[in-house]
């Protein structure tokens, strides 16, 4: 069960009465980190996911199913930095991939029990923003084309393509 600002909820009158509180406070974002680098075993290995401070107070080890959709998009993304950089024979020492989302769970409940969210709410995912740091000695130009690559052509982000997204590439030459 959700723990929303200190509060366990579970039916529809515990959320709403908690988003009903708390209002705009209940909108945040989520972080999923990815790394690989030499070091790394597993290109698919777990993310580290940031919550909103709204929903600090789960259990690490629980990873609600709204949640997983960030997770997903960090991992699925990420491990293709590596994956196209191998089969392109470009350089690449390690990436860094972040997917960030803005989060608003009033949409769910918009009109339950006389909670009116806001329009920007209606799907709950207010925008995705996307950035890969990589260190590589290749050339901007070949990396770019491995962005551009895993953000249009990946699994994940393709059923997330409804959310408004930014993304952005920073290199950092060895």
């Amino acid at each position: 069960m959700p723990i929303v600002f200190g509060e366990p909820v579970s039916t529809v009158k515990d959320i709403v009465s908690v988003l009903k509180k708390h209002g705009d406070e209940v909108r945040g974002t989520y972080r999923a980190r990815y790394r690989f680098d030499p070091q790394s075993s597993d290109p698919y290995t777990t993310p580290l996911l940031e919550r909103p401070a709204s929903l600090k107070d789960n259990s690490p080890t629980a990873v609600f199913p709204w949640e997983q959709i960030f997770a997903a998009a960090a991992v699925c993304a990420g491990s293709d930095y590596p994956m196209l950089a191998a089969h392109a024979g470009v350089d690449l020492r390690s990436v860094d991939f972040v997917a960030e989302g803005v989060f608003d769970p009033r949409g769910e409940f918009d009109g339950l029990d006389g909670l009116k969210a806001p329009a920007d709410a209606r799907h709950c995912y207010v925008s995705l923003h996307l950035s890969a740091t990589v260190c590589s000695s290749a050339p901007r130009a070949d990396l770019e084309k491995i962005h551009e690559r895993a953000i249009s052509h990946n699994m994940v982000l393709g059923a997330l393509r409804g959310i408004p997204m930014t993304s952005e590439l920073v290199v950092h030459s060895t």
